[in-house]
C-alpha cells in the first residue's frame, strides 16, 4: 500500500489519529495478502505504461543430426495479448464527531471496511478468469471486461486455433466431474496438447484448483494410499502427485482445474500499474475526514495450454 497526500500534516485534530489509522490499514492489507491466491496463481509484474503487449512465439523445431552448418529456425510471431490497465477507486468519510471524541476503534472499523473492499475487489478479479472460464467477457465492479486470451478465445474452449495453421484446433474444455477416472482423462487431454507448430507441448500437470465444495473429493484423490471408493486394495496412482489449492472464491461448486503451475506462471499475468494508493483530505464544508483508495491494474493470460478446465453441465 502506498500513502500519498495526507491531511494530518495540515490538520492537528486529524493528525493525532492518522498514523495509527494508516498503520491499521496496512496491517489489514498484509493480513489479507497472506491468504490471497494472486501470487500463487499469477506472474505478478509492474508497469509504467498505459498498456502492455506480450507476443507469443510459435516455437522451434527439433534439433537436426548434422555435421554441417547450424540450421537456424526463424521464429514466427504467434498470437499477442494486450493488457490495458483499468482504474479502481473507493472512498470513505469519517465524521468530525468521531475525531472530536477520539473514537479510534470506530475510525479503525471505518478504515478497515475500505481495505476489505479493496482486497475483496482484487480477489474477485484474481478468480475472474476461472469463474468465467467459458465466457468471452465478465462483469465486475460495475464494468464489463474482455475475457479472452491471445488467440481470442475464452480460457476454456473446444476450438483454440493455431496461428500458423500447422496444428489442429484444440480443446482444453470438458464437462467432467471430479473423480479418479475423469482426472485420468483430463491428464490425457493435457498430455496431447501440441504447440502452434504441431510439436508435442511440454506441459505436465502438477496442481488441482478446486472450489471449497470439492475440497474433500480432491484431498481423497491425492491423499488416499489406496484407490478411493473401492474395496480393492489397489494402489492409488495419484497419491501425493498433485498440489491441491482450495478456494472459496470460486463460484461454480462443481468446476475444477488441472494445472501445470510452471507453465501457468509463463502465461497468466497480473500487472500492477499503480498498487493500492491511499490518500486523505479534510472536507471544508463538513469537517469530515475523507479517505480514498486508488489502484490500477490489468490481468489475463496469453497461452491457454497450462490448464484443462472441467466444467460439469
Amino acid at each position: 500500500m502506498i500513502v500519498t497526500a495526507t491531511v494530518g500534516k495540515i490538520d492537528a485534530a486529524i493528525g493525532r489519529f492518522e498514523a495509527p489509522i494508516l498503520a491499521y490499514m496496512e496491517k489489514e492489507e498484509a493480513d489479507f495478502a497472506k491468504d490471497s491466491l494472486k501470487k500463487t496463481l499469477y506472474n505478478v509484474k509492474s508497469s509504467k505504461h498505459y498498456a502492455e503487449s506480450i507476443a507469443g512465439l510459435t516455437g522451434v523445431g527439433d534439433f537436426v543430426a548434422t555435421d554441417g552448418p547450424v540450421p537456424y529456425d526463424e521464429f514466427e510471431e504467434g498470437y499477442s495479448k494486450t493488457f490495458i490497465h483499468h482504474v479502481f477507486k473507493k472512498g470513505i468519510e469519517i465524521k468530525r464527531e468521531l475525531i472530536d471524541d477520539s473514537r479510534i476503534i470506530d475510525m479503525e472499523n471505518h478504515a478497515g471496511k475500505l481495505m476489505d473492499a479493496a482486497n475483496r475487489t482484487m480477489e474477485k478479479f484474481v478468480h475472474a478468469p476461472f469463474n468465467n472460464a467459458a465466457s468471452t467477457s465478465f462483469t465486475l465492479a460495475g464494468k464489463t471486461f474482455a475475457n479472452t486470451g491471445a488467440d481470442g478465445k475464452p480460457l476454456a474452449a473446444a476450438d483454440h486455433p493455431s496461428k500458423t495453421g500447422k496444428a489442429p484446433d484444440q480443446s482444453n474444455k470438458t464437462t467432467y466431474e471430479l473423480n479418479l477416472q475423469n482426472l485420468k482423462l483430463a491428464e490425457e487431454m493435457m498430455k496431447d496438447f501440441v504447440t502452434d507448430i504441431g510439436e508435442k507441448s511440454n506441459v505436465k500437470p502438477d496442481t488441482l484448483l478446486v472450489p471449497f465444495e470439492l475440497r474433500n473429493e480432491a484431498w481423497e484423490l491425492v491423499q488416499s494410499v489406496g484407490k478411493p471408493d473401492t474395496a480393492d486394495n489397489n494402489v492409488n496412482p495419484y497419491h501425493n502427485k498433485y498440489r491441491v489449492i482450495v478456494s472459496d472464491w470460486l463460484t461454480d461448486d462443481d468446476a475444477w482445474f488441472l494445472i501445470d503451475s510452471r507453465y501457468m506462471k509463463k502465461c497468466l499475468y497480473w500487472i500492477d500499474r499503480v498498487k493500492l494508493e491511499i490518500s486523505s483530505k479534510k472536507d471544508f464544508n463538513t469537517d469530515n475526514w475523507m479517505i480514498k483508495g486508488y489502484m490500477r491494474y490489468s490481468l489475463g493470460w496469453t497461452d491457454w495450454r497450462w490448464v484443462v478446465c472441467n466444467i460439469p453441465a
